[in-house]
């Protein structure tokens, strides 16, 4: 039983950033259908914003999370309109479509080491209390940041799932000719997607950089987790990426608690073969 408990207690304030990720990271593919890996980078710059704020400019933690998140969004929407949008346009193919993203990582990851230096970055932490719960140890910041995450999560699921805006992003998903014709605007609908996800993902960023560190690794070294999920949870499913990632960081405490970290990433990474290889055999 203790171990149940702390792994759900654990997992679930750990996989908070990874909430954030996998929804926000569905997002664009649901709409878009194509794998982003420059996403990681929303989630890498949306640290760094917040250390602009809380670092540089002296302003609390939780005064940062707002202007570093919106600055994050409005990355992901340059990103679209710049380049995606354009490739969009010419036809180029979901294929083609990685690639690029790729290389807009490179680029955006170094052109960061370039501006501000490949050291890490601490970000300055609000005083900390300590909270028992049911013999788990937890600080204010997690708390908090749990809070916040689900809070950001629930809205975002009521809003694809139980509002008019939802269904217009279905809609442009399923068929952007029918969507069209019934006086949708693809191109606003998707600048709001893409400012959406890049919040997410500038969230995931902050709360990632203040249990931790920022550095400008932090985005590439998630992406590939936050993918396994998604596809896991069924790639453009938002209700299965908040389902999955809690699922994961779950299993990646209960493995940690009873063995070593790098079991508990080879043992998920394994689990989502495992997954995906079943759900291969039973289509076949």
């Amino acid at each position: 039983m203790w171990l149940l408990r702390d792994s759900v207690f654990i997992g679930v304030l750990e996989a908070s950033p990874l909430i954030l990720a996998a929804m926000g990271f569905t997002l664009i593919y649901y709409l878009n259908g194509f794998i982003n890996f420059a996403y990681g980078e929303s989630i890498t710059y949306g640290a760094y914003f917040a250390a602009l704020f809380n670092v540089s400019f002296g302003i609390g933690f939780y005064w940062s999370i707002v202007p570093a998140a919106l600055l994050a969004g409005g990355l992901s929407v340059a990103t679209y309109l710049f380049l995606f949008r354009p490739a969009f346009k010419r036809g180029v193919k979901p294929t083609e479509m990685i690639i690029l993203s790729i290389g807009l990582s490179f680029m955006l990851r170094y052109g960061l080491i370039l501006i501000v230096g490949a050291e890490n970055i601490y970000l300055s932490e609000p005083p900390v209390a300590y909270f028992n719960f049911l013999g788990v140890g937890a600080t204010n910041l997690q708390l908090i940041a749990l809070v916040l995450v689900l809070v950001f999560a629930f809205n975002l699921y009521w809003i694809i799932y139980r509002t008019g805006f939802g269904e217009v992003i279905r809609a442009l998903a399923n068929n952007e000719q029918l969507a069209m014709v019934s006086g949708i605007n693809p191109h606003k609908v998707s600048v709001s997607v893409w400012f959406i996800a890049g919040v997410a993902g500038g969230l995931s960023g902050v709360f990632s950089g203040i249990f931790a560190l920022a550095n400008p690794l932090m985005g590439w070294n998630v992406i590939l987790i936050t993918i396994m999920v998604c596809i896991v949870a069924g790639v453009g499913s938002v209700r299965g990426a908040l389902v999955a990632s809690v699922v994961a960081g779950i299993l990646t405490a209960a493995i940690t608690l009873v063995s070593k970290p790098l079991y508990a990433e080879v043992i998920l990474l394994s689990a989502f073969v495992f997954v995906l290889w079943y759900r291969g055999r039973r289509l076949t």
